[in-house]
C-alpha cells in the first residue's frame, strides 16, 4: 500500500474543493503531523475530524527529539517553513510519498531523493481510482486553478492535457 504524507497546501486546496472523500478513498495511507494540522483552520480541522477519527488521516505528534531534527532541516533549506521541514521528516521516516504543492519542498525532497507529488498527481490518482469521474475532475481543476488557488499556477498545457486524458479513461 503507498504511504503518504499531506502538508498543508494540499489538504486545504481539497477541503476548499470539497473533494476529501474522493481522496480518502484512494487506496493509501495518509499521514500529516501535528505541526501542518495546527496550521489549518478550526473548519478545515472539522472538515478533516472524520478521517482523523477513524485512523484513515493518522497525525503524528512531533517528539522534542524529532523537533530537533526538523529544526536542523529547516536550518539546512530556511526558505521551508517548520511545517514543511515536518512533513518532509515525516515522509522520510516512513519512507513514504510527500504530497505537496510547495515549490520550495519539493525541488528539497526531489534533491534528498524522496518520492514528491502534487496536486496533478492527486487528481490522477482519484480519476484513476474512480473516486472522482473524469468529468468532476476536469471542472475541480479548474475551479483549483481559476477560484480556490490561482496563486498555485499550475501549467495550463499541462492542466488540458490532463484533462483530455482523462476523458479517454
Amino acid at each position: 500500500m503507498t504511504i503518504v504524507v499531506n502538508d498543508a497546501n494540499i489538504l486545504i486546496d481539497l477541503v476548499k474543493l470539497e473533494i476529501l472523500s474522493p481522496f480518502f478513498g484512494l487506496n493509501f495511507q495518509f499521514y500529516t503531523t501535528d505541526l501542518v494540522l495546527e496550521e489549518l483552520h478550526d473548519h478545515q480541522k472539522t472538515a478533516l475530524k472524520p478521517y482523523i477519527d477513524i485512523n484513515q488521516l493518522q497525525v503524528q505528534e512531533i517528539s522534542e527529539e524529532q523537533l530537533k531534527d526538523i529544526i536542523a532541516i529547516r536550518m539546512e533549506r530556511p526558505s521551508l517553513s517548520e511545517q514543511d521541514c515536518s512533513a518532509f521528516y515525516q515522509a522520510q521516516y516512513l519512507e513514504a510519498t510527500l504530497i505537496t504543492s510547495d515549490n520550495t519542498l519539493r525541488k528539497f525532497a526531489k534533491v534528498k531523493k524522496l518520492d514528491v507529488h502534487g496536486h496533478l498527481w492527486v487528481f490522477d490518482q482519484m480519476v484513476i481510482a474512480q473516486t472522482l469521474s473524469p468529468d468532476l475532475a476536469s471542472q475541480k481543476l479548474d475551479e483549483l486553478c481559476d477560484t480556490i488557488n490561482p496563486k498555485l499556477n499550475l501549467p495550463k498545457k499541462e492542466c488540458e492535457l490532463r484533462k483530455k486524458k482523462w476523458q479517454g479513461t
